[in-house]
């Protein structure tokens, strides 16, 4: 077998394997959507059809879902909770990635540890003392608290992402600009974060999705019917008698459409690379 054959049968395995695992990947997914559109007689079959049935598919699910459940309120309070989270989030790792990839001490390497020693934390040890602490602040049952608490639980691990970018990023950059007359803050915003546009957008989309699909904090900390988000909504389809899961089906993919929307928009910046060949030696 010449090299070129072996190149080929590789290039053609990697292709074989990359498309079991996107099958696999995306199945539940396709069974999700399918689901939505069957009647419950479908639905509840011993013997499902892994192929669609036009003839007996609908949107009859969407339109009781919509007419029965108040969706657009959930929809509209998971996108205020998840822009504020990811926008706090975002902010707070930036600021905390950059100090800990520029500057080395004893005292970041401290705050590192306590960021580290945060993530590990799981939510279910927080949420009780969050909802004390809310509830004393007076601002339990709204939007800033879930906000603040999936901040917390999100700012850790995109701190040490953001910090993975700033590390590849030349330092060169940042004595350039200090060398024109910036200060630290001016030569973050003006030269290095324009270069780590990438990194900043794979937070942003890390943390929207983490906010999006949170449960634990929004179920605990909003405790009026009109505030709830999206999974909670979509928890409180599942009844303990009898459940609708055409109705829950469509409610999942509604629910994901937003996910699906901020990669396709942030697929363009998350690229890496775009620091080569911003310093010539």
């Amino acid at each position: 077998m010449t090299i070129s054959q072996r190149q080929r049968l590789m290039s053609t395995l990697r292709f074989f394997l990359a498309g079991i695992f996107a099958v696999l990947l995306l199945f539940p997914i396709y069974w999700m959507g399918q689901t939505s559109l069957l009647p419950t007689s479908a639905v509840l079959s011993r013997a499902p059809s892994l192929l669609p049935d036009p003839a007996a598919s609908s949107l009859s699910a969407y339109q009781t879902l919509l007419a029965t459940y108040p969706v657009l309120t959930w929809f509209g309070n998971s996108a205020i909770i998840t822009a504020g989270s990811a926008l706090l989030s975002a902010l707070c790792a930036t600021l905390a990635g950059y100090s800990l990839s520029r500057f080395s001490s004893r005292t970041a390497h401290g705050i590192a540890f306590v960021l580290l020693l945060g993530r590990v934390l799981p939510g279910t040890l927080l949420v009780l003392p969050y909802f004390v602490l809310f509830r004393w602040a007076g601002i339990l049952d709204t939007h800033v608290s879930v906000i603040l608490a999936n901040a917390s639980m999100i700012t850790p691990f995109a701190t040490f992402m953001m910090k993975n970018y700033f590390d590849d990023v030349p330092r060169e950059l940042d004595e350039a600009a200090k060398v024109d007359g910036c200060s630290p803050l001016a030569a973050l915003w003006f030269v290095v974060l324009p270069v780590a546009a990438p990194g900043i957008a794979a937070t942003i989309a890390f943390a929207a999705t983490a906010s999006w699909v949170d449960l634990l904090f929004a179920r605990t900390l909003l405790l009026t019917p009109g505030h709830w988000t999206m999974p909670v909504g979509i928890a409180s389809l599942i009844g303990e008698v009898q459940t609708s899961w055409n109705q829950l089906m469509a409610a999942g993919v509604l629910s994901v459409l937003p996910v699906f929307a901020v990669y396709w928009f942030a697929q363009p910046y998350l690229v890496g690379g775009m620091t080569s060949g911003a310093v010539k030696g």
